[in-house]
């Protein structure tokens, strides 16, 4: 998950603010929630244009905000996002923050590859798994691919545990390879 700087920056002021009212996870929900608007083609097109001038995109998303709940701080937020111009990389930061929230919270992320749908006791059973491995809490995200041929591969941070029937059969023929010499 890649971020620039910038929003590295937005996000960790945003952090601290969420965090003086120990709102980080509320503010968290609702600049994802936000995203989920702002990757909208048209409206992300309407947001980043030079174009459209700062103050006329602070109308729209004032009208937008009004009676809608979300938080005051997360409004103001936004708010000067568009006034500076910003809010072309806004998904960068609600990236940035949920690395930051993640990284407060000795939380990492990775990725599961499996060769076909894995149940939920597996899926629990594997995160309790890489848990022990990594000594964090994990939030393990999956995807199949049928490419595989069985077992998983699971990423996160740098470990990489490579548990397919390929990898073994690599292994075994190293082995092979090693007593033969």
């Amino acid at each position: 998950m890649k971020y620039s700087e910038l929003a590295s920056r937005y996000a960790s002021a945003l952090y601290e603010l969420a965090g003086e009212t120990k709102s980080q996870d509320l503010v968290f929900s609702e600049v994802r929630e936000l995203n989920k608007i702002f990757s909208i083609k048209e409206i992300f097109d309407y947001m980043s244009s030079p174009v459209v001038q700062p103050s006329e995109k602070r109308e729209i998303l004032k009208k937008a905000f009004n009676n809608n709940g979300v938080s005051e701080g997360t409004q103001n937020f936004v708010l000067t996002l568009a006034k500076k111009g910003r809010l072309s990389i806004f998904s960068e930061v609600v990236i940035a923050f949920q690395s930051k929230n993640d990284e407060v919270n000795g939380v990492r992320r990775g990725e599961v590859t499996s060769s076909n749908v894995l149940a939920p006791e597996e899926r629990a059973e594997l995160t309790k798994t890489v848990e022990k491995v990594t000594g964090k809490k994990v939030i393990l995200s999956y995807e199949e691919n049928p490419d595989l041929i069985g077992g998983l591969i699971a990423k996160v941070g740098s470990y990489t545990f490579d548990d397919t029937l390929t990898s073994h059969l690599r292994r075994l023929q190293e082995d092979i390879k090693r007593r033969a010499h």
